[in-house]
């Protein structure tokens, strides 16, 4: 602005542009890595790994950097500590970045959205972690404590205890719910017939109510403790065998006559002591001799706790033909006790009990009760073991478990194991597992006292309550009160509870006029409801959150039937807040629901259903047309048996059988898939039983596994997993042979042809599979099974594991390692193919591009390379186990085989901007495992290093730039997954140079060098070589910086001569740095035209000769005469 009065006016006109320089060399590097890792410092997850930031480009700056945000990379081991050379669940990228950043402090890192730890081998569909807060009884750790009784004399090895392991059942399918209250002391579910034998123990744990079982003499499931149980075991035994009476006389029970005749057989004195209907009293003849038995409820006693002893009396004579001494036997016992109170059962102690005593020991010396209860811990991932003594009541387990405060000092969470539940003066051997609710108080609140709620006239009940420092209720003290039947009757009950002064309880009425009554210490409060003023105000034991008084109970061994009611106010729950089990009894580890989207590498190579086309549907190899949908059998079914393919199915072995699996004959139909050669698995031969004119082994005829379209070919698509469509579990591949059912997704079979075969990758194994959520409609029909519309789906289960390994270019299916690879890079190749952070080429920037150990993802660097200006270097690699020779080099680097991207099987890809590098290298990880590393990652670090004493223009080859710094040797991985160190001879060097591909070899004297630096630019040109190709990438950057300032100013001779001046000064510099012999540089009107000009255009050409690298050295040496050199 134009000054008006007289003054000073300054302005600064910036003309001193420049061209900064290129940022040094930084990579962008696309990995692969287990999700959810733990960083290195071991603190907590590396944030790299997670799923929310997959795709996310970091810039790290080093080492430490890296691992702490990707965690340290993992190489798989074996089992005997091999390390898995070429397996595809290592971390090649993540180390390969950790190698380059030992030197250097720039680095992108994007990693894939697949995790490799899924992808681990494991023949049992995996689930989910549970949730946190999940219990788990550990039932194969868990001891039971069971102690059985020999009262036989000391001289028959009698007058001990045995420890007995029980059989746990978790599974109801185990169960039969045929059990009776008078046959098996139970009535309702019972272990089933098919489990355990005579004298066997069962722990019946699929509800929070655990029960112990005995199998007696008669094959009988009885509950220990119960009256059945009582009675499988002889109170009474004779000793003498077979006897004979000298005469007839009376012997007594409990004071019952019983005649015993001179002519009677043990069974007739057995059948005459059962005619006499003794109560709790039967007899029989056991191996000749007469055994009486007590169910524990006979009358030889006014004591019941003694449970029902045997008195016997009567003629000595007979007795002592009987071999039974005069006096009171008691019946077996069940005690629930600690160790140090071992029971008093011997001959000589007061009441001495028969063989089949059950001693429950609650505590842990000597094989006692351990109950394993853990609890998982989802910071941690691990579970933890939560104790759970055994105690006979809640009362009891205050005392043990905080005997100073009366329950104050437990806190939430708190675990004990009640024992004999009902409180049974004959003990049960049942076990529920409580858990503490809250913390103290222990409080119940009734609900809403209206006018009516409670009943006009006087009415009471009792009341007592636990104190600390012992394990007994108070005496019960009565509350009584006349009540007005007014909704003042709520202050009237709570001031009449506080005024009996039971200690620690307390009752007050809360703004909506409800009753809460407490126990000040979290102890327990017991009421005897005696005229029904309790459940009149609202308190009611709990059932669920909509239906009861949380921290009531009824008081055990009573019920809602029970008059009058009693109710017990308690924190010990066996229940959750929804009602149902706390925990969860299993033998395995308790899992979570499979996660949708979860994947699954089933390692089971054995496992195959094969199917076949009738003419009409998909059917198993022996369906027999008629016990499913499809009234066509398969072609391979025979009603004689002899004459049917292999009942097990397809045969899988290394070596061709010579006969079915069950020793029979081979058939027309039998299947044999090769497990000779896992790498190329499968290899599926169909057997000829018409060739009578080969041998046996010479019948089986290879499968074209890529003839899709053919009678004799097969289709590799998912079919079933279970034999219906409701079932979850996996069905057994013989039960598969024999039924037509197929899942919805399985292929039509009206665009195949009869005898064509199915591989149904969802229920065979060795691929990768996911898991779907909802992949069924159940709402919908089953289209391809059933008639008419299809069978509807309304009970099929929704979930389903899908192959997510995709098949081969020609139809073959995608098994082991490679089903594991086709995952990894279908997963990197979306990475970089739709991610758009990486595409920024203003605020990212990098003139690298590697996905370590990853051919296949050649392509689409290049893509992205193009996306982005061309402004970066791609290193690709080369297979892990490409063998040295010229020859299968020459068929790789030439594509021989056809191969539709660049892989194993053959190099595709060109371009100048692409190194390819043979062989791989050798070298350790960071935990000093010897580990095989591709190409990639040797190469990245040696171009840095050539860098930072060079410039890129400069070939990253030779013994002066090109030596390999971060690995011992290279070599290629053999097909028995062995590492062969190798030097690559001259030929073998040509050949990979006349393909294009880069030989990394043994230099004697230098040790390993990079000896090439072609492109893969295929087609002579200057941009053949490395370092004029990457010169070019530093001129595109480096003059998209130089032009930059010059937008928006005026077109004329003064911007184009400036814009020329810079670029020249640049051009000067370059041949000064050695990159450039010379060039030109125009921008005048020559080549800014009127109508570019118009077009706001503004042209700079510029013409580079490119220094070159020395190749190829010719040194001839000519011989000479002496004096003839002189002479010249």
């Amino acid at each position: 602005m134009a000054l008006v009065s007289p003054g000073v006016q300054v302005s600064v006109v910036d003309e001193s542009f420049y061209t900064p320089a290129e940022p040094g060399t930084t990579p962008m590097i696309f990995v692969a890595t287990a999700q959810d890792k733990t960083n290195a410092a071991g603190t907590g997850t590396a944030p790299g790994t997670t799923v929310a930031t997959a795709g996310t480009p970091y810039l790290l700056t080093s080492q430490r950097d890296l691992a702490d945000t990707f965690g340290d990379p993992i190489f798989k081991s074996d089992s005997n500590n091999n390390m898995i050379h070429g397996g595809e669940l290592n971390e090649y990228g993540l180390q390969a970045a950790y190698s380059y950043l030992g030197i250097a402090n720039r680095a992108y890192v994007v990693r894939a959205d697949v995790d490799l730890a899924e992808l681990e081998a494991t023949a049992t569909a995996p689930a989910a972690n549970p949730t946190d807060g999940t219990y788990w009884l550990d039932t194969a750790n868990t001891l039971w404590g069971i102690q059985e009784w020999n009262g036989a004399s000391v001289l028959n090895s009698g007058q001990v205890f045995t420890n007995k392991a029980p059989i746990v059942i978790t599974d109801s399918t185990d169960l039969s719910n045929t059990g009776s209250l008078g046959t098996n002391g139970y009535s309702g579910e019972i272990p089933s017939a098919t489990i355990g034998s005579i004298g066997s123990y069962a722990v019946v744990a699929t509800t929070t109510l655990i029960r112990i079982f005995y199998r007696n003499s008669y094959g009988t499931w009885v509950l220990v403790g119960s009256d059945a149980w009582t009675k499988s075991w002889s109170t009474v035994k004779g000793t003498a065998s077979n006897p004979s009476f000298a005469g007839t006389a009376a012997i007594t029970i409990n004071g019952t006559s019983v005649t015993v005749n001179s002519s009677d057989t043990v069974s007739d004195v057995a059948s005459t002591i059962n005619g006499l209907s003794i109560p709790g009293v039967t007899a029989q003849a056991v191996d000749l001799k007469l055994c009486i038995y007590s169910d524990g409820t006979s009358s030889g006693a006014d004591d019941s706790s003694l449970g029902g002893p045997i008195l016997i009396g009567g003629d000595a004579t007979r007795l002592g033909e009987l071999g039974i001494a005069v006096g009171t036997y008691y019946p077996p016992a069940l005690q629930i006790n600690k160790h140090t109170s071992i029971p008093e059962w011997k001959s000589g102690d007061t009441y001495t009990r028969p063989t089949g005593s059950v001693w429950l020991k609650t505590t842990t010396p000597n094989l006692g009760a351990s109950l394993i209860l853990k609890k998982w811990n989802d910071a941690t991932k691990l579970w933890e073991t939560i104790s759970a003594p055994l105690y006979s009541d809640n009362q009891t387990a205050l005392y043990e478990l905080d005997p100073t405060t009366g329950g104050s000092a437990l806190l939430t969470g708190a675990v004990y194991a009640e024992t004999n539940v009902a409180g049974d003066t004959q003990p049960l051997a049942t076990i529920k597992l409580q858990k503490r609710r809250g913390v103290a108080p222990t409080s119940i609140t009734g609900g809403k006292i209206v006018a009516g709620s409670i009943s006009v006239g006087s009415q009471s009940f009792t009341i007592s309550a636990t104190d600390n420092g012992s394990a007994a209720f108070s005496t019960p003290q009565t509350v009584t009160y006349s009540y007005t039947g007014a909704a003042s009757d709520a202050t009237v009950l709570a001031g009449t509870i506080n005024s009996v002064n039971v200690e620690n309880v307390t009752a007050s009425v809360d703004a909506q006029n409800k009753v809460t009554i407490s126990h000040a210490l979290g102890g327990e409060i017991r009421f005897v409801d005696t005229d029904g003023v309790l459940l009149a105000a609202g308190f009611t034991p709990y059932v669920s959150p909509t239906a009861g008084t949380p921290n009531l109970i009824y008081v055990p061994g009573t019920s809602s039937s029970t008059s009058p009611k009693q109710f017990q106010a308690t924190l010990w729950s066996p229940v959750n807040d929804l009602g149902t089990g706390f925990f969860t009894s299993s033998a395995t580890e308790v899992t979570g629901s499979t996660a949708n989207g979860r994947l699954w590498y089933n390692s089971i190579v054995d496992e195959v259903d094969i199917m076949v086309h009738n003419g009409s549907e998909w059917c198993g190899l022996l369906y027999d047309g008629a016990s499913g949908q499809s009234s066509n059998a398969s072609p391979f079914y025979d009603v004689d048996a002899t004459k049917t393919p292999d009942a097990d199915g397809p045969i899988v072995s290394a070596t061709a059988p010579l006969v079915q699996s069950d020793g029979t004959a081979l058939v027309n139909g039998d299947i044999w898939i090769s497990t000779a050669d896992l790498e190329n698995y499968p290899k599926i031969y169909k057997f000829n039983a018409d060739r009578s004119d080969l041998p046996i082994v010479n019948r089986w005829f290879l499968v074209d596994s890529g003839d899709q379209t053919s009678e004799n070919g097969i289709l590799f698509a998912d079919a079933r997993y279970s034999d219906t469509g409701a079932g979850t579990d996996a069905a057994l591949i013989s039960d598969l042979l024999a039924t037509d059912y197929v899942d919805p997704d399985c292929p039509d079979p009206a665009l195949y042809p009869k005898g064509m075969l199915l591989w149904n990758l969802r229920r065979s194994g060795f691929n990768v599979k996911k898991y779907v959520k909802n992949y069924i409609n159940t709402a919908g029909n089953n289209t391809r099974y059933g008639s008419g519309t299809g069978e509807s789906m309304a009970s099929y289960f929704a979930d389903r594991w899908v192959t997510e390994s995709a098949n081969q270019e020609d139809g073959s299916g995608t098994f082991g390692r490679k089903a594991q690879r086709k995952v990894v890079v279908q997963a990197l190749q979306a990475t970089v193919n739709s991610n758009q952070d990486i595409r920024d080429d203003e605020s990212r920037l990098f003139n690298l591009m590697s996905c370590p150990a990853y051919p296949e993802l050649i392509g689409e660097m290049k893509s992205l390379n193009y996306d982005r200006g061309l402004t970066a270097f791609v290193l690709g690699d080369s297979p892990f186990r490409l063998t040295s020779d010229a020859t299968s080099i020459n068929n790789w680097a030439t594509n021989t085989s056809l191969a539709v991207e660049d892989n194993d099987n053959g190099l595709v890809t060109s371009d100048p901007y692409l190194a390819v590098y043979y062989p791989s290298g050798f070298t350790s990880d960071n935990f000093g495992n010897n580990v095989v590393v591709p190409s990639s990652h040797m190469m990245m670090r040696t171009i840095a290093l050539s860098d930072q004493v060079s410039f890129p223009w400069f070939a990253p080859a030779g013994t002066r730039r090109g030596g390999i710094t971060n690995a011992s040797s290279t070599g290629f991985i053999t097909s028995e997954g062995e590492f062969k160190s190798i030097a690559l001879n001259e030929g073998q060097r040509d050949t990979l140079y006349q393909n294009a591909v880069n030989p990394i070899t043994f230099i004697t004297g230098a040790g390993l060098v990079a000896f090439g630096q072609k492109t893969r630019q295929l087609s002579a040109s200057s941009l053949d070589r490395i370092n004029v190709a990457r010169l070019v990438i530093y001129l595109r950057s480096q003059l998209n910086t130089l032009a930059k300032p010059y937008l928006f100013e005026p077109n004329d001779k003064i911007t184009r001569d400036e814009i020329k001046g810079a670029a020249e000064s640049l051009m000067l510099e370059l041949v000064g740095q050695r990159a450039l012999y010379d060039f030109l540089v125009v921008c005048d009107e020559s080549n800014n035209t009127p109508s570019r000009i118009d077009r706001n255009e503004l042209h700079l050409d510029i013409a580079i000769e490119p220094v070159k690298a020395v190749e190829f050295i010719y040194i001839p040496l000519r011989l000479k005469n002496t004096g003839e050199i002189a002479g010249l």
